[in-house]
């Protein structure tokens, strides 16, 4: 179970939010010196791809470390690479990850209406709806679409396209001027059911006040409940 993150930019308190990490999730400490990061992340790299060049590690862990920047100067709180197995023992591989933004004035319980309302008219392919979490009413967007990717993150020139599923979940934080987003993205397009259920269990997870340890009957009651909801909705 996580500790409620700072508020940062919004207050100096902290933020009451919690939110459950599932195993095979592998979370990256925002709060660490950036120099141990890089150090830490050339390493997996070279472990894992033991051909690449100096070079390309070097520009791929400058460019993983100037997203996370990026990202908490954008109020991503909470994020992590995750590797689960199906029952088929196949593996499911992507990213998740929590951001807090400040949200416009209004019933924190019709912010998931605006937030579709608002939203430009969904592609196709692009499923949108609005499920019951244990932490609010939430707006859920479900995309497959393509995404390009500068090269120089992988030490090559020109750009990297890559066929990408994702998951979002947003919903207001009860008497608080600030809005929760849920993230999780995969290139693993084969396994469709069980990322949706893995971002579903995520978000069900979140609360704004602190749950049990561990979960009580009535929590794993309303996450199967929520993905029942979930694949109703998107099928």
């Amino acid at each position: 179970m996580s500790e409620p993150p700072d508020r940062g930019r919004f207050a100096a308190t902290p933020l009451p939010l919690w939110y459950r990490v599932p195993d095979g999730f592998h979370p990256i400490d925002l709060d660490e010196d950036s120099e141990e990061r890089l150090e830490q992340t050339a390493q997996a790299l070279a472990r894992v791809y033991p051909s690449a060049t100096r070079e390309q590690l070097v520009a791929t862990t400058l460019g993983f470390e100037l997203t996370l920047a990026k990202a908490a100067s954008a109020g991503v709180v909470f994020f992590s690479s995750f590797v689960l197995r199906t029952e088929e023992d196949e593996p499911v591989a992507g990213i998740c990850q929590l951001s807090v933004a400040e949200r416009p004035p209004g019933d924190p319980n019709l912010y998931p209406l605006n937030v579709l309302e608002a939203a430009a008219p969904p592609e196709q392919g692009v499923h949108q709806g609005i499920v019951e979490l244990p932490g609010g009413p939430a707006a859920v967007t479900v995309a497959g679409h393509e995404t390009s990717v500068p090269g120089v993150l992988f030490g090559v020139e020109g750009n990297v396209s890559s066929l990408v599923r994702t998951v979002t979940f947003q919903m207001a934080v009860p008497r608080s001027r600030e809005a929760v987003t849920i993230f999780f993205a995969t290139e693993d397009l084969e396994h469709d059911d069980e990322f949706l259920e893995l971002a579903t269990v995520f978000a069900a997870g979140v609360s704004f006040t602190q749950p049990p340890k561990p979960p009580s009957e009535e929590e794993v009651a309303a996450a199967e409940r929520i993905q029942g909801d979930v694949r109703a909705t998107f099928g």
